[in-house]
């Protein structure tokens, strides 16, 4: 029963050649596997904001230049592509009451530790590439709008999704 078995796996997952001869039945199975490294977000400074002047209708985090914006390292395989993924609008819950706002993220990324050479990267599906050292680095920005902003503290999670190609 197990040789019936194993037979079986071998027909469905793998190319054989099967020769017959006057001894029997011979097969051979070629098999090949590509191991891809997971690629690790590694946050090195989360966004900051600092508190709202009265009558400030807006709060921007400029990703390419300001020094408020989170940064983040991609670790992943040296010199692979891979495409980049966020929602850019979240919502962000005040944390002590029920209000909440909507921020629209913005980020940029350079293969180089250099933010203010950094390209803002849209939503536009398109491969992006670790460098050498299988790192990519990002920096996360975004705008809120305060016009009917309740008082208060406000937070809430980004979530980035990258994928090899």
């Amino acid at each position: 029963m197990r040789y019936f078995l194993l037979a079986i796996f071998l027909l469905v997952s793998s190319p054989f050649i099967a020769a017959q001869d006057n001894n029997g039945i011979s097969a051979q199975v070629n098999v090949s596997a590509e191991i891809i490294q997971s690629i690790e977000l590694i946050t090195v400074n989360s966004m900051r904001f600092g508190n709202a002047n009265p009558g400030q209708r807006e709060i921007y985090v400029n990703p390419i230049n300001s020094l408020n914006a989170g940064f983040m390292i991609a670790v992943g395989t040296p010199d692979a592509e891979f495409r980049l993924n966020y929602l850019p609008e979240r919502e962000l819950t005040q944390i002590d009451g029920n209000a909440t706002l909507t921020f629209t993220y913005e980020i940029s990324g350079n293969p180089e530790e250099n933010q203010s050479t950094s390209e803002l990267l849209e939503l536009d599906n398109r491969n992006i590439q670790f460098n050498s050292e299988g790192r990519y680095y990002i920096w996360v920005g975004g705008r809120v709008n305060l016009e009917n902003a309740a008082p208060g503290n406000y937070e809430g999670d980004f979530t980035i999704e990258i994928d090899y190609i």
